[in-house]
């Protein structure tokens, strides 16, 4: 004759059978009675929990991602996990990978050393022969505004380009590199001298934005609404309508 014994705990649930006449059998079983592991004696348990569906001891072994991972690595007792591996002292996790780099710093899923001077993280690409001094432009590194300009993440010789033009109503912002000798930031970056001037619009929520137009052939003329034809050579003035 047999009897039964079911006790709940967490995740765990023991089921202990005693069978009249040999010996007591001790089960941890996880997420039902599938996946179980027996023990002969009681103490044996110290320390059973699950790691997914499987019981494991915990100060044997470490659940990482319910993966069962060993705790000892040769004379190295681990203690951490990097996604669904261990993770010792003298490595460095980043976004669940490992790497062997003791104390390292994390650009995206890449460590580097805290040592290296000439490493640069520019939005999770790394670098590792950075110029000192350098500075991120998106993720390219450049030398911070001395001899090179930054535009929308591209970097440009300041002979070429020294500015950036937003272009108005940009949905993500976007941006046009000029030359702030040569040129004028409008709604397009547009040439100093030329045919071609910046007009400031009016915008129905009382904000001005600006609008490049041709002067030779139109006007930008009170109440800058819009940029409006010439009449006769000649910009005329309006009233808006109340």
């Amino acid at each position: 004759m047999s009897q039964y014994f079911i006790i709940s705990y967490l995740q765990i649930f023991c089921i202990a059978t005693v069978i009249f006449g040999q010996q007591l059998i001790l089960r941890a079983c996880c997420n039902g009675t599938e996946n179980c592991r027996e023990y002969n004696q009681p103490e044996e348990m110290f320390g059973v929990a699950c790691c997914g569906n499987e019981p494991m001891n915990q100060f044997e072994s470490i659940c990482c991602e319910n993966v069962t991972r060993s705790r000892r690595q040769g004379n190295t007792f681990i203690d951490k996990c990097c996604g669904n591996q261990t993770l010792a002292y003298d490595q460095t996790c980043c976004q669940g990978v490992v790497h062997n780099i003791p104390n390292g710093e994390c650009c995206g899923s890449v460590a580097f050393s805290r040592t290296n001077a000439k490493a640069l993280c520019c939005d999770g690409s790394l670098s590792l022969n950075a110029e000192l001094g350098s500075a991120c432009c998106g993720t390219i590194p450049f030398d911070g505004g001395i001899r090179e300009s930054c535009c929308a993440g591209q970097v440009y010789l300041k002979d070429i380009y020294d500015g950036c033009c937003p272009v108005p109503d940009s949905i993500p912002q976007s941006y046009n590199p000029y030359n702030s000798k040569r040129q004028i930031c409008c709604d397009q970056p547009i040439l100093k001298i030329g045919n071609n001037k910046c007009c400031y619009l009016r915008n129905s929520n009382g904000t001005f934005a600006p609008k490049s137009f041709d002067y030779n052939t139109s006007c930008c003329a009170y109440p800058y609404i819009e940029i409006t034809p010439k009449t006769n050579n000649a910009c005329v003035s309006s009233t808006p309508n109340h």
